[in-house]
């Protein structure tokens, strides 16, 4: 081979090498083309569901516009009144609430009042009467007249019956009446054939009616007939 020849082969290897460079430059920018192309279309993609967010935002708002839209002035109107009706029965409401409140409070503390003060009258007209047995203690004191004390003792006891009957106490009757476990109560049985059986002989402590409720039983005696007393009663 001359050297004519050498310096020609050499220099298409020189370019083959450029062409293979050239080559792999360019493979190199499709590559980089390709990934760049690529990160624009994942962007896009965000940007469209986004838009479709927005979109479907839009059309809930529009149907609920077009909800409010379908109604009526009339209905809207009526929606108020409602409204406000609503409104003035809680207050009402409230108001017979808080004054309940106040009549319960007002009726507890009357209630308080009234127990303690109950028996206020009936003690102012027992007062007179006490007067009474004072003047009474006093002038046996003074005096040796046994029969005017006893005398004013009974004045003082019709007076004091006087005030129990306004109150609607009355003493429970006795002597010769027939016994009653709902009125009496028998303490002591004596044999008498004399009166009926079980009839009341004796009173060792009255026993009073308040408006026909017993509030306090009589103690008292009654009588008891013997077997053969009652064996000739039967016969």
């Amino acid at each position: 081979m001359t050297s004519k020849e050498q310096n020609n082969q050499d220099e298409e290897n020189v370019n083959a090498e450029q062409d293979d460079g050239m080559k792999e430059d360019k493979d190199q920018e499709n590559v980089e083309g390709t990934q760049g192309n690529s990160e624009p279309e994942a962007g896009a993609d965000e940007n469209i569901n986004m838009e479709d967010s927005k979109e479907s935002a839009q059309e809930e708002t529009q149907d609920d516009v077009e909800e409010l839209v379908d109604l009526t002035k009339e209905e809207i109107v009526e929606l108020k009144a409602k409204a406000a009706e609503r409104d003035t029965y809680l207050d009402q409401l409230l108001r017979t609430k808080a004054e309940f409140m106040n009549y319960q409070k007002r009726m507890a503390k009357e209630s308080d009042s009234t127990s303690q003060f109950a028996i206020q009258s009936l003690i102012l007209d027992f007062l007179p009467e006490l007067d009474n047995f004072d003047r009474a203690l006093k002038l046996a004191d003074n005096s040796k007249d046994f029969d005017k004390f006893v005398e004013g003792i009974k004045l003082i006891e019709e007076q004091l019956f006087k005030v129990l009957g306004k109150y609607g106490v009355e003493p429970i009757e006795t002597v010769g009446k027939a016994f009653d476990p709902n009125l009496h109560e028998a303490v002591m049985e004596e044999e008498n054939n004399e009166t009926p059986h079980h009839t009341i002989i004796d009173e060792f402590q009255r026993g009073f009616l308040l408006k026909e409720r017993v509030i306090r039983p009589s103690k008292v005696k009654v009588s008891k007939r013997t077997v053969e007393e009652e064996e000739e009663s039967d016969e």
